[in-house]
């Protein structure tokens, strides 16, 4: 019976859209849209590179890698012009003779700086600009005194001493940790932490996946007064064809969280199969989530209205669209006590690491599942 539930449901056109393809385009437009946001919100700074030598090249580089603000490299001509346009909040100039002057170990005004009164982060970048000046003026000069060394003490040094040097002092510069520990918890294996990282696409995926289920669980609303009454009389009756039905949109959301996961994979990088299991234990407790919901209403438009309420109220405290953490403490241990909070790591933590989520998700799909046999029973 399932099966030809699953044949029925694939002959409607729209259903098919709206269960494989809404979601995965509502992700995708969404995560673009919050990532420009996020891009536009950092603070924009010009960089010009009119020396064009190593040093200064090596310096914008490592700017343009800093997350918090937004360098561009233009010429002078445009940042001057995007400058009076407050389009930019200022501009540091590198100058032509810019690595001697570094090379001769100063330091004091080898960058130009030009800004606006309007301009507001110009000490904050400043600082962020010095700090990489300063960086390279501190590796020549340990260079020079190596080099200086050498001579004094007549010891034959290689061709590039001065560099194995430079590059020996700016190792130093990268910050490592004091202490790791590797343990093994008694019945696990021993984890990387640092392969746990925070995504956005999965969670967002999450949000459309669960307020599509409540939009397709209307079936419950609309069939209840003609349908359901004529089931009674069947052979496997009411509750036979409620589990049939659920159980054929669970596998039709199954088949879209495998087709997402690909597609995540091939757009996103998704590394870890894992992901893909917690997408699969996720969309099942959405089903029945969704299920349960439908068979407490009465009306198509108020059930409508509650679902957006919910799926968009659990969704912010799982922590769907921003890590909750920056709203409350409180809130980021109720959201770890979330089905969402499944789909927060783009590489899968083991099991043991994240127990409470997929209990709540079974305990979910268990309670939903007991309240819907008991709202059924008083169907008349």
């Amino acid at each position: 019976m399932i099966s030809e539930k699953i044949k029925q449901l694939l002959k409607r056109p729209m259903l098919v859209i709206m269960i494989f393809f809404l979601p995965l385009i509502g992700t995708i437009i969404s995560n673009s849209f919050l990532a420009k946001v996020q891009s536009d919100s950092k603070i924009p700074v010009a960089l010009v590179d009119q020396d064009h030598s190593k040093m200064s090249k090596q310096v914008m580089d490592r700017l343009q890698k800093t997350t918090e603000i937004q360098f561009l490299s233009l010429n002078e001509e445009q940042a001057r012009k995007q400058l009076a346009k407050n389009k930019i909040d200022s501009i540091f100039m590198f100058p032509n003779g810019f690595q001697q002057e570094v090379e001769a170990g100063n330091y004091q005004g080898v960058i130009d700086l030009l800004t606006l009164p309007s301009s507001v982060a110009t000490e904050a970048v400043r600082e962020v600009v010095a700090s990489e000046v300063t960086r390279l003026t501190t590796n020549v000069k340990a260079a020079n005194e190596v080099r200086f060394l050498y001579k004094v003490y007549n010891i034959h040094a290689e061709p590039d001493l001065w560099k194995e040097a430079y590059r020996y002092t700016d190792n130093q510069w990268k910050p490592k940790p004091l202490m790791t520990i590797d343990y093994e918890a008694q019945g696990t294996k021993p984890t990387k932490q640092g392969n746990v990282q925070m995504t956005g696409y999965v969670p967002l995926w999450g949000f459309f996946t669960l307020l599509l289920c409540c939009i397709t669980s209307d079936w419950m609303i609309k069939e209840r007064k003609h349908l359901f009454k004529r089931m009674k009389t069947m052979q496997k009756g009411l509750y036979g064809y409620i589990r049939s039905v659920s159980a054929a949109y669970a596998v039709l959301y199954v088949l879209q969280a495998l087709i997402s996961f690909a597609l995540f994979k091939w757009l996103y990088g998704v590394e870890s199969y894992g992901v893909l299991l917690y997408m699969c234990i996720y969309v099942i407790a959405c089903v029945a989530f969704s299920t349960w919901l439908a068979s407490e209403s009465q009306r198509v438009g108020s059930y409508y209205m509650i679902s957006v309420v919910m799926v968009t109220g659990l969704s912010i405290i799982g922590g769907s669209f921003f890590p909750v953490g920056e709203l409350s403490a409180t809130i980021e241990r109720i959201s770890q006590w979330l089905p969402q909070h499944l789909l927060l790591y783009q590489h899968a933590l083991p099991l043991t690491f994240i127990w409470k989520e997929i209990a709540v998700s079974i305990a979910c799909i268990c309670l939903c599942a007991f309240k819907l046999v008991w709202n059924v029973r008083s169907i008349k």
